[in-house]
């Protein structure tokens, strides 16, 4: 699959476009199909493609299970995540 990366930056720079090939945009859409979550991280400048779930509830349900069941519980870590924050 040779093709080339195209880079287009607007004036005041403060974006940038990269123009993805078709073969690669048809890959995907095979792989995940039409429903594409596009996240991009600022602090590490990735791009991550994840499949839409058909429920997020469902996806979600069940994070952070380990965070309850660990030493003191999901609660004492709560209390110390609060005491850092701003006031």
């Amino acid at each position: 699959m040779e093709t080339e990366k195209k880079v287009i930056t607007n004036p005041g720079g403060e974006y940038s476009v990269v123009l993805i090939p078709n073969d690669m945009i048809e890959s995907l859409k095979e792989k995940f199909g039409n429903d594409v979550l596009w996240i991009y991280d600022e602090e590490s400048q990735e791009l991550t493609l994840i499949k839409k779930p058909q429920s997020y509830t469902d996806a979600l349900s069940g994070l952070g299970a380990e965070m309850w069941k660990q030493g003191e519980g999901g609660t004492e870590f709560i209390r110390r995540e609060r005491e850092q924050w701003d006031d």
